[in-house]
């Protein structure tokens, strides 16, 4: 059984349809996490971090920092989603101190990022925003 023009044509459209959708959803839910990638700067206006992805999760690298021998520091490492706005189990090193500290990000829109270190029963919050 043959199909006339007209049907082919409604068919190809059809197909680029369903095709343009599934590209589009896969899109969307790839994205969903990236919106902590590019980079952030503290509230003092003192760091500059920049997210990438790696094969781990979500690590942030010093761009800017008043003690220039951090730049190019990995300050955050192993960051995995949790939700679109939630990351949890990363490593945070603190310089100052030369620890290690378990950390977490959660997005606040597009423009705020709480990331909170624990170390023990203490914990401190930092807002960074999009830079």
């Amino acid at each position: 059984m043959a199909l006339n023009l007209k049907e082919c044509r409604k068919m190809k459209k059809i197909t680029l349809f369903i095709v343009s959708c599934l590209v589009t959803i896969n899109m969307l839910a790839f994205n969903q996490h990236d919106r902590i990638l590019g980079k952030w700067i503290n509230e003092n206006r003192t760091r500059i971090i920049e997210f990438v992805k790696t094969n781990h999760g979500y690590d942030a690298y010093i761009v800017r920092a008043e003690d220039k021998s951090l730049n190019g520091h990995v300050q955050i490492e192993g960051l995995r989603p949790a939700s679109p706005d939630l990351f949890l189990d990363g490593t945070a090193y603190i310089f100052s101190r030369n620890k290690k500290i378990k950390c977490q990000a959660l997005l606040r829109g597009v423009q705020k990022l709480h990331i909170t270190g624990k170390y023990g029963l203490i914990s401190k919050t930092q807002i960074w925003e999009k830079y």
